[in-house]
């Protein structure tokens, strides 16, 4: 995406969801930069614009990603924005209804195979992923947007939830399908917890493991903290419980959260840091020859 393509797709209300009161000159949210016990964060009506009522700052989407990421890197920023496009274009599962398509799109396929394509192979293989491993937690999903008669269809890794919805991941899309939730994996007895933001990072964590020899609980997105809490409440009653989530706002946020609920959690992110996660640190470290 580009900067016209940004400001004409994306808005602050995409950004930011759901807002925390509806006023007459638009939406009133918490400035997630801040502790923002009253929200200050004005945006307006049509969601392109946003002005911070206590600083003054105000500006479009983008320069509300580079106040929320502290950033001035605009790769930064399109990669944020990128998932909230993501986002914004999930799928549906196949039994679902026209009524009920999220976000206009005529979805006409969604199938799942085992994992067999050369194209994600190579695609887990550029992620430094262990494909024994991967073949463990993923299918391959094949989906079209179409009516085609011709055969053809575009694919992705799956990653199930809890909910029988789908995380979808290839090289050049990002996306997933309802209902979205957590995704258990306790499978074995008297093994730690570790909890992950994505699946990218289980797969990364068990490669440098070794093979699968924890738990794990995968947020799927950092929203889902709450739902992750429900389950992670009972099992640290019985596991070490480590906390493996991204460095970055979100996941310093999250951490922080979760740790304040679960006082025996251990933060493990600091192993694999300055890195913005696991499987950044997989593959700084296999380019790296060791």
């Amino acid at each position: 995406m580009n900067i016209k393509q940004i400001k004409e797709t994306i808005t602050c209300l995409d950004y930011l969801g759901k807002p925390a009161k509806k006023v007459a000159h638009g939406y009133l949210y918490h400035a997630p930069w801040r502790e923002d016990k009253h929200p200050s964060l004005s945006v307006t009506p049509d969601g392109r614009g946003w002005h911070d009522l206590a600083t003054g700052a105000k500006g479009s989407v983008i320069d509300l990603v580079m106040m929320h990421l502290n950033t001035r890197d605009f790769r930064r920023v399109i990669e944020e924005l990128e998932k909230v496009r993501s986002d914004s274009f999930s799928f549906p599962q196949s039994n679902t209804s026209d009524g009920e398509k999220e976000k206009g799109l005529d979805y006409t396929r969604f199938e799942l195979v085992p994992l067999q394509s050369r194209g994600l192979y190579a695609y887990l293989t550029s992620r430094r992923i262990n494909t024994s491993i991967a073949r463990h937690f993923l299918h391959e999903a094949h989906y079209s947007f179409e009516q085609r008669t011709d055969g053809r269809y575009l694919y992705a890794l799956a990653f199930q939830n809890d909910k029988g919805g789908y995380e979808l991941r290839s090289e050049r899309f990002k996306g997933g399908t309802a209902p979205k939730g957590i995704t258990t994996y306790l499978r074995r007895e008297n093994a730690p917890v570790v909890v992950f933001e994505g699946f990218m990072d289980l797969l990364s964590f068990a490669t440098l493991c070794g093979g699968v020899k924890h738990n794990y609980v995968v947020l799927n997105s950092i929203v889902n903290k709450e739902a992750a809490f429900e389950v992670l409440k009972t099992l640290t009653l019985q596991n070490q419980t480590y906390l493996c989530l991204d460095n970055d706002e979100g996941g310093e946020n999250t951490t922080r959260w979760l740790m304040e609920q679960l006082p025996a959690a251990i933060d493990i992110r600091g192993r694999f840091a300055p890195h913005k996660d696991v499987n950044d640190y997989l593959m700084a470290i296999r380019q790296r020859g060791m």
